[in-house]
């Protein structure tokens, strides 16, 4: 896969721990997390970040943690990215890509590493 395109190499080069990017340390509990006046932790703002740049959307620094996850919530419910489409196919796809929302597109890939063994499921 081109590291242009691949979400897979965004995750394991961006610096942030991919446990967090890929969703497994915040998404179960974002709606707990909303209320929170809290400024965001590194983790936090190392996976809003992540999202910002992947959905070409501002990243603004100064959110609280519970901001935070409010604009997480939203972000997972966008069109998956161009990235995960392109990935999602080279992983094994026919070509099309049904329309899925960030998280849903993100959770398919990290199936799909998983079921090949991949290093960064």
């Amino acid at each position: 896969m081109d590291a242009a395109w691949c979400y897979l190499c965004r995750v394991d080069n961006e610096g942030t721990d991919p446990h967090v990017l890929w969703g497994l340390a915040f998404d179960d509990d974002l709606e707990l997390l909303e209320t929170s006046p809290d400024p965001m932790s590194p983790e936090m703002a190392g996976y809003l970040r992540f999202l910002c740049d992947e959905l070409a959307m501002r990243y603004d620094e100064t959110f609280t943690h519970g901001e935070a996850a409010m604009v997480i919530q939203g972000l997972l419910t966008d069109p998956a990215s161009d990235g995960q489409r392109r990935t999602l196919i080279a992983l094994g796809g026919d070509g099309t890509v049904e329309p899925l929302s960030y998280g849903e597109a993100r959770t398919k890939i990290r199936r799909a590493i998983a079921l090949r063994g991949l290093r960064s499921a």
